[in-house]
């Protein structure tokens, strides 16, 4: 029964490579941002007055302060799925890639369920009166067209994580300009790239971004161009797979996490912080592809499974936290503030994760397959299989 249920919530992929472990990459990411998300509504909602001060666990508390930095770690994961094919064709003679089909691909895929889902948001928003149409409309149009950060200069207001779509699809026209890269040789590519990431890194430094685009981010969509190299070229591979590597994922990990805070007020002294954070994704990362020991954990079970479906989950969560987070807030256990903190994980979870799931069903796995668009465009449907994907 499980087993059949798994299938049902694999990814549909129309090739044959299996990296679960990815999936688990996402799983990872996806957590962290709704912990984040929902800290932060409870922190601003609750009318508990604590026995207790927050910021007495000091290192929980600057864990989840931080765990907003796991957004980077999608944009990473961006970087490497789509630099994959175009590195194997590059570094290794494979197939060369198609950049109509490449495009195409990403609208077929991406961009019908999520425009479904931002209807829905909208829809529901305005039955919730959270906001009033005259409002809300102008917004999601500009998130239709992937440009609110854009037009308006501030998060948009169906959702607040689509600001995050619209640095990706800026990313996602690009970089096969980016991938030719790859087609240097190893020691100059791998040079440039880290190059870039430096540089870029110190321009937003100086000359901070004045609204969210992939100017702020382009550094993590670099780095995982970079593991990609790596992937493809077997770099370093017999270090990656020793035993102790494990725990120093742990520890890169850890350290990404609590590390002190350069993203709100730039300053000069965390400028190497700063530079240096791409970097511990990229380790983290290779680790995580190479290390048997690490790769069973992120290919466990039901985390890649739910790391699958992080594409809707992450889209929706947000909503869902505003929208039923106005009754779980009112929900106490003591005065104490971790009981309550993580009571509000507990309440709010298990509903982002049902609400996922239909939507991941019968919104966003259609259209993984390609058979909706050969149908559409008159064509015989090729064979598909469900599986977990590294170019889904």
């Amino acid at each position: 029964m499980l087993t059949t249920l798994a299938n049902k919530f694999r990814r549909i992929t129309s090739n044959q490579i299996y990296l679960a472990e990815i999936d688990g990459m996402r799983f990872l990411s996806l957590t962290l941002v709704t912990l984040f998300h929902i800290k932060g509504f409870f922190l601003e909602k609750t009318k508990v007055k604590f026995v207790d001060n927050p910021q007495d666990y000091y290192w929980f508390d600057q864990f989840f302060v931080n765990a907003d930095r796991s957004v980077p770690l999608f944009f990473a994961i961006s970087g490497f799925i789509l630099c994959m094919p175009f590195a194997h064709h590059f570094i290794n003679n494979g197939k060369k890639i198609d950049l109509k089909q490449y495009y195409i691909r990403r609208v077929t895929r991406l961009e019908p369920p999520y425009f479904i889902v931002m209807i829905c948001i909208f829809i529901a928003q305005l039955l919730l009166h959270t906001n009033t149409f005259a409002t809300l409309f102008p917004s999601l149009l500009a998130s239709l067209i992937y440009s609110h950060n854009l037009i308006f200069h501030h998060t948009p207001l169906v959702t607040v994580v689509a600001w995050t779509l619209e640095v990706e699809i800026q990313y996602y026209i690009i970089a096969p300009l980016l991938f030719r890269m790859v087609a240097l040789p190893r020691v100059f590519r791998r040079l440039l790239i880290s190059g870039l990431i430096v540089l870029f890194v110190t321009l937003q430094h100086f000359f901070p971004p004045t609204f969210l685009s992939l100017y702020g981010s382009i550094q993590h969509f670099l780095i995982g161009i970079l593991i990609a190299d790596f992937y493809v070229s077997g770099f370093a591979i017999n270090t990656f797979q020793k035993k102790w590597m494990a725990p120093v994922a742990l520890i890169v990990f850890l350290v990404m996490f609590l590390m002190p805070r350069w993203e709100d007020a730039p300053r000069l002294e965390l400028l190497p912080l700063a530079i240096l954070f791409p970097f511990m994704i990229g380790l983290f990362y290779y680790i995580i592809l190479r290390n048997e020991i690490v790769k069973k954990i992120f290919s466990y079970k039901f985390v890649p499974i739910i790391g699958g479906m992080c594409y809707t989950t992450y889209l929706i969560h947000y909503s869902v936290i505003s929208m039923l987070g106005r009754y779980t807030v009112n929900v106490t256990f003591t005065n104490y503030y971790l009981p309550n903190l993580f009571l509000q994980f507990v309440l709010l979870i298990i509903p982002i994760l049902l609400v996922a799931s239909v939507f991941y069903l019968y919104i966003e796995r259609p259209f993984m397959s390609k058979k909706w668009v050969d149908k559409l465009m008159g064509k015989k449907p090729k064979e598909e299989k469900a599986i977990t994907n590294t170019t889904a």
